[in-house]
């Protein structure tokens, strides 16, 4: 089966260390990925590159694995968090969020020399 990707960058809002930003997210991820559909999480912080010099602000991005289409767990994610199964905390819409669905085109690239 082809899995899919989810890419979501985000910031912490003003006022919320990153420390407590990874804390809640490190949660939240895993919550996340109990949804039907989802096969795995990968957390990341990412920063922009010239060259290999590290410019600009960190972001965070949460690299979702998941099977199928996209709306199944979506709409799974959206009754957990109506149910209060998924408590969002007060700040969370202050995040700022980007995110992008990801489905593969060709196989899997491996070095040929290998």
């Amino acid at each position: 089966m082809t899995h899919n990707l989810y890419l979501v960058y985000s910031r912490p809002p003003e006022g919320v260390s990153p420390q407590d930003f990874n804390r809640w997210y490190a949660a939240h991820a895993q919550e996340n990925i109990e949804s039907t559909g989802f096969v795995s999480a990968q957390r990341y912080e990412v920063r922009e590159v010239e060259g290999s010099d590290e410019v600009g602000p960190d972001f965070h991005l949460a690299l979702y694995e998941y099977a199928g289409d996209m709306s199944v767990w979506r709409k799974d994610l959206t009754a957990r968090i109506q149910s209060k199964d998924i408590v969002l905390p007060e700040w969370f819409p202050q995040i700022e969020f980007k995110s992008w669905r990801c489905r593969p085109e060709g196989g899997r690239l491996t070095p040929e020399t290998h």
